[in-house]
């Protein structure tokens, strides 16, 4: 069992190093030229890397039981719903006052690639699901007697 832990741990410094360190410097980095711009997706990278790490982590401490493919579905589905929610439906408004009284709106359609986005999650889903079948219908085959030969 303490190898799992020690997997499990390794995984999330790992998660917690790529998923939030990194993208939150480079945010830090970039939001010195914009602030306004940049301000709001502070929130929104925390929010991803704590439910990254979160079904990273107990997916590795669940390994070889049907709770880690529950784990890796529920992950999906979550994700396809927070990327909906942080790109508001694939049109992200933005309001900028570049000087006194000159304000500046700018929008972008992001509806394609949310689309792209929710495919590919929709294909980690469906991935989920069938090693969730096929990890339940190797565990029946295993509790099948086995034949006897006749003779």
């Amino acid at each position: 069992m303490l190898p799992r832990v020690i997997k499990a741990v390794i995984k999330g410094l790992l998660y917690v190093v790529l998923m939030y360190v990194v993208p939150m410097f480079l945010i830090s980095l970039v939001s010195g030229f914009a602030p306004e711009v940049f301000s709001d997706y502070g929130q929104v990278v925390t929010l991803f890397a704590a439910v990254l790490i979160f079904f990273a982590v107990a997916s590795e401490l669940t390994s070889g039981t049907i709770f880690q493919h529950a784990l890796n579905i529920g992950k999906a589905l979550i994700l396809i719903v927070f990327l909906v929610v942080a790109l508001d439906g694939g049109v992200v408004k933005m309001n900028l006052s570049i000087a006194e009284g000159l304000p500046l709106s700018i929008t972008a359609d992001l509806r394609v690639y949310l689309l792209m986005l929710i495919a590919i999650d929709l294909m980690g889903l469906a991935r989920s699901v069938l090693q969730a079948v096929n990890f339940l219908s190797e565990k029946a085959e295993k509790q099948l007697a086995q034949p006897q030969p006749v003779g």
